[in-house]
């Protein structure tokens, strides 16, 4: 759920799932010349996805205690990694279209509106995909070139 509630929020690059410790966290790389720390952090209490905060810097901690008091917990560990980085991308189609991570990350967090982040070439695979998946392969987390190859090549032998 933590991936999708950010990762729609201008300014998100790219959200992580993961565990620290028995604690499942999302970690949120961000542009802070476009969205703050704090404004992620409210973002979170507002939406009950703040039970438990890892700050990575002291000035991240000081927000955190004054929103979350003793939830807040100052962390350098790394997260260990969920499995499954995009759960709703990958049930559909959609895990055969090459993406950047930011529109991968936008789609899985709201696969509804896919078609608006896509460009009518990615457009073009994912109908190709739709229609008869056989011989695409999954491009989730793929190197983006190699991934693009491949689908172009599949969606193009396909009867249009």
């Amino acid at each position: 759920m933590g991936e999708a509630e950010f990762g729609l929020i201008e300014g998100v690059l790219s959200t992580t799932a993961g565990w620290i410790g028995k604690v499942e966290v999302v970690e949120i790389e961000f542009d802070p010349r476009r969205t703050t720390y704090a404004d992620l952090l409210a973002h979170a209490v507002d939406r009950d996805c703040a039970l438990r905060v890892f700050p990575r810097t002291d000035a991240q901690l000081e927000l955190a205690r004054a929103k979350v008091g003793d939830a807040a917990e100052r962390s350098d560990a790394r997260i260990r990694l969920v499995e499954d980085q995009k759960y709703y991308l990958g049930r559909t189609a959609l895990r055969y279209v090459p993406m950047t991570r930011v529109q991968a990350m936008r789609i899985n967090a709201d696969v509804q509106k896919a078609a608006d982040y896509l460009s009518p070439r990615q457009q073009r695979i994912w109908a190709a995909a739709q229609s008869d998946p056989s011989g695409f392969a999954d491009c989730i987390d793929r190197a983006p070139i190699e991934a693009w190859d491949a689908a172009a090549t599949r969606a193009a032998a396909l009867p249009h």
